[in-house]
């Protein structure tokens, strides 16, 4: 695991007062022993199909890169060795798109502003 990661959990952990773990069973009190098995069970209990632990994973780079985290800090906190895996991560959202479109707008404001005239490509 990351150090950044573990300490934002362990962040997280001291935040919930005297609680030994993040994640506690309600039943037991004690930590999870498989994530993934507790993850899939609350899946087919919310009646969510299709959505398999991993894809977190890739939820979690798309929001960083939708916030606008640049791709080598989302490979670091990934943990992956190279860019190229990380971007199989980075999934482009309608969110994001617009939010691009929009970074375009205001940089052809800004243009039409400075130069007096209207940005013209070929």
């Amino acid at each position: 695991m990351e150090p950044i990661v573990q300490e934002a959990l362990l962040d997280l952990r001291d935040q919930a007062g005297d609680a030994e773990f993040v994640f506690t069973n309600p039943d037991t009190g004690t930590r999870y022993t498989d994530i993934k098995k507790s993850f899939s069970a609350a899946c087919r209990e919310a009646g969510i199909t299709n959505f398999t632990f991993h894809d977190l994973r890739h939820t979690f780079g798309t929001r960083l890169a939708d916030a606008g985290v640049d791709v080598v800090k989302i490979k670091e906190l990934m943990g992956h060795a190279s860019i190229v895996t990380t971007i199989r991560f980075i999934h482009a959202t309608d969110q994001g798109k617009r939010g691009a479109i929009s970074v375009l707008s205001e940089y052809r404001q800004q243009r039409r502003r400075k130069d007096g005239h209207k940005l013209v490509t070929k």
